[in-house]
């Protein structure tokens, strides 16, 4: 029997993605999202598109409908592909794996991992590098923070995600009118150092059993990204790091993770030393150049969860993909047009173009026409695209 997939946040790229490759590898494949105009769902593969309430704004009515939906198809895995609909169901999670297999880790565990105070915590015990930090706490001022970190800093959610939320502080009179924002707010802040400056960007991707042993790794290099001072990549490279890859699984193992996850660190250039930032605890935006190099996380969590042997596969270094809508044409906003000529390079393969699947380009032209009345979609436009 064909084995059945639901694939949850159809709107993102990473979800086509998923979406195309578990299609092609002959899994039956169906699509959820809040909007009927998501990227995901005027792909050509999903064999059911699926709405339900948005899970930022409805989290119970979201877990509701999702319960229905599983309890009700035969459903083999459920793939959340967003943070906040992770959290929402491993949480709950009694609800639903009854009904269908759930690949990710305990609630406890993700939350662990997905928090930068807890993740850099963990980091520091298991000897892993990263830049110093502090916890932001209702009675921190600029000068405790100055004097302990220096300038320039950066001020980071807790369980911010995809660059949301981040205040870059150069001088005392920025790092204190941020501290007067933040700490007005509920949300867990850190305060860090700058680490790195000139350096890039570096992902190790990671898909570990239950016992913590590697089944599948796959690192990228950021060459650009928007917004240019931290977010999503739009242009990557697959490459290899081996102090990176060494430090990722350790970490990982230290916190006993299972599942897939995007460990990011920052490269020093002159030295080449990797420093630790935070873990990703779900697929990533840049998870479908992992599928071009040859490691298809979609398919092999699938394989992994339903209880499929399979070999470990071996990446091809120098593959590049862009993220062209929108995040390559909003850096070259940015900067203003000053790009290099890789932007011009019609040969570089694209996160969603496709003439085999036009549909999902059409959703992510229409999704600021959606936003205006869908307030998870809004709430992604605000914080992170």
């Amino acid at each position: 029997m064909t084995p059945r997939i639901l694939i949850l946040d159809g709107h993102w790229n990473k979800s086509v993605a998923a979406i195309r490759s578990l299609a092609r590898a002959g899994y039956q494949v169906s699509v959820a999202e809040s909007s009927r105009l998501a990227a995901g769902m005027l792909s050509r593969y999903p064999v059911r598109r699926i709405t339900y309430p948005a899970p930022r704004h409805e989290p119970a009515a979201f877990l509701a409908s999702l319960e229905q939906q599983v309890a009700g198809n035969r459903y083999d895995v459920v793939l959340p592909m967003e943070l906040a609909t992770l959290l929402l169901i491993a949480q709950e999670r009694q609800r639903f794996s009854p009904h269908v297999h759930l690949p990710f880790a305990e609630y406890d565990i993700l939350r662990q991992a997905a928090g930068k105070i807890a993740a850099s915590t963990a980091a520091h015990s298991a000897g892993i590098a990263g830049p110093a930090w502090q916890p932001v706490n209702p009675t921190s001022t600029a000068d405790q923070l100055a004097d302990k970190l220096g300038l320039p800093l950066v001020l980071k959610p807790d369980m911010g995600e995809g660059g949301r939320g981040l205040i870059y502080c150069h001088n005392m009179a920025e790092l204190s009118h941020a501290l007067n924002t933040i700490q007005k707010q509920p949300q867990a802040y850190l305060a860090q150092t700058l680490v790195a400056e000139g350096g890039y960007g570096l992902g190790v991707s990671v898909l570990m059993d239950d016992n913590q042993t590697v089944l599948a790794s796959f690192t990228h290099k950021r060459l650009r990204e928007f917004p240019v001072r931290g977010g999503p990549s739009s242009l990557r490279q697959a490459t290899h790091h081996l102090q990176a890859e060494e430090d990722a699984v350790t970490l990982l193992k230290k916190i006993k993770f299972s599942g897939v996850a995007m460990v990011e660190f920052k490269v020093e250039p002159v030295s080449n030393q990797a420093f630790f930032l935070e873990i990703n605890p779900r697929f990533w935006g840049s998870l479908p150049l992992a599928i071009a190099a040859g490691v298809d996380f979609p398919v092999l969590l699938c394989q992994w969860t339903m209880g499929h042997d399979f070999a470990e596969p071996q990446p091809e270094e120098g593959v590049t993909m862009r993220n062209l809508l929108p995040g390559d044409l909003l850096h070259l906003l940015a900067s203003r047009g000053r790009v290099g000529r890789d932007f011009w390079d019609p040969t570089i393969a694209d996160d969603l173009l496709s003439l085999r699947d036009p549909g999902p380009v059409v959703g992510r032209l229409l999704s600021p026409l959606v936003a205006l009345w869908d307030p998870q979609l809004r709430s992604v436009f605000q914080k992170r695209e």
